[in-house]
């Protein structure tokens, strides 16, 4: 990723398929005011080239004037798509009300696809998502058409921006199990059930999702992720989600030994540098990554969000895992490991404290953090009190099943017929 000063736009608008690209400049153009009239110019440019004339008339009011070449409304380019749309519209009803005269189940399902897809290039993702649904109710589909289809509501679904709806076609598609033989398939819908989950705000679950991915980013299509996904993106994720909730255990399982998801942070050599500064424990190294790569993150469709928590997270987690080895450690080498000074460092540390997430205590005065010494002999009580529960809870239970059968009385088991 380029820092923000240095942003290539053109660059990072061409990583995403067409509909994707206009999703994210236009996100772009509402949240950066350096940004706002480039990606203002390169949305006009795009435009032209699809049939979405409900979003250049949004570009056109964003934009007020402000792009000299674009300050006059194209009344001619609008005309001719809206013309040609309305035509092709027809033709494609006429074709499927046909069709569903002649109760032809294969010529339904081509004629309903085909204007899904038509309502999909133009932009009425709506419409589209009502007629891809109507896909799978299609009788005989076999199980990868079905999964496509699936998936296909899935990508639709996620350009509404209406992530519940992902998560319910996924537990739809889940009750196909075949599908799931493919790989590639199963990849696919972690790309799908990782962005919802990062949306929702499951930064763990994001985590175990990206780095699950399986795809080659060099013979993959960029398609098969999704309109609003790079494989970049699968890197960025991935990587920093893991960052902020994986144990150690799992960030060396999951990503510095993952080959697959390896490959994706070849992408991103920041994150991939990242990720490996943290895990040797160079903390003042892997946060300064962090820190040149906020702007950016900043501007990231679905990481502008969160990304404050999950800064805050990684940072917070770097500083429980330097404290967790020593009984009494100097805030000043503290201070010195993440490349601050011992006043924030201190109000950090009181924070994670209070929140008990480090059991400690701190001598203000000499600058020195204590951790709490377990008392190994009242924790050896509770766990000796707790079995003799649990023994005596097994021991009532026997007894009374040898009262039962003495009396010769038993609950009969009349099986799940009778509860329905």
């Amino acid at each position: 990723m380029a820092e923000a000063d240095s942003f290539d736009l053109e660059q990072y608008a061409s990583k995403y398929p067409p509909h994707g690209r206009l999703v994210r400049l236009k996100f772009i153009a509402s949240n950066s005011e350096r940004l706002e009239l480039e990606a203002l110019r390169i949305l006009f440019r795009e435009l032209k080239k699809g049939q979405n004339t409900s979003m250049y008339k949004d570009v056109f009011a964003m934009a007020n004037g402000r792009i000299s070449e674009e300050s006059t409304f194209d009344s001619d380019w609008f005309k001719r798509i809206e013309s040609q749309g309305q035509l092709r519209h027809a033709s494609l009803q006429g074709e499927l009300e046909n069709n569903r005269a002649q109760q032809i189940t294969r010529s339904i399902q081509m004629s309903t696809k085909n204007l899904a897809d038509y309502y999909h290039g133009r932009g009425d993702f709506a419409n589209a998502l009502k007629y891809y649904k109507k896909i799978v109710k299609v009788d005989n589909l076999n199980s990868l058409t079905l999964s496509e289809a699936f998936l296909t509501i899935c990508r639709t679904h996620v350009l509404l921006g209406d992530f519940d709806g992902v998560k319910l076609q996924i537990a739809l598609l889940q009750q196909t199990p075949e599908a799931f033989s493919d790989s590639k398939l199963v990849s696919r819908v972690k790309c799908y059930s990782g962005l919802a989950a990062l949306v929702k705000g499951d930064y763990y679950e994001a985590a175990q999702e990206f780095t699950q991915i399986s795809l080659d980013p060099e013979q993959d299509s960029k398609e098969a992720i999704g309109e609003t996904l790079a494989f970049d993106d699968i890197a960025l994720y991935g990587g920093l989600c893991g960052l902020a909730t994986f144990s150690r255990a799992e960030l060396e399982s999951n990503i510095i030994k993952n080959d697959a998801f390896r490959k994706f942070l070849e992408l991103v050599p920041e994150v991939r540098e990242m990720i490996m500064d943290f895990y040797n424990s160079e903390y003042a190294g892997s946060l300064s990554y962090l820190e040149r790569m906020k702007p950016d993150l900043a501007l990231d469709l679905y990481l502008s969000a969160p990304v404050k928590a999950l800064c805050g997270e990684v940072r917070s987690k770097g500083l429980i895992q330097y404290c967790q080895p020593y009984s009494s450690v100097d805030m000043r080498a503290i201070a010195n490991s993440f490349n601050t000074t011992t006043e924030p460092i201190l109000e950090e540390l009181c924070a994670l404290i209070a929140q008990g997430k480090i059991e400690a205590r701190i001598d203000t005065e000499n600058k020195v953090l204590f951790r709490k010494k377990k008392d190994m002999k009242a924790l050896a009580y509770k766990e000796a009190i707790a079995t003799g529960e649990e023994v005596f809870s097994e021991v009532d239970a026997i007894l009374l099943r040898m009262q039962l059968m003495r009396q010769n009385k038993y609950v009969e088991h009349r099986g799940l017929a009778s509860m329905l």
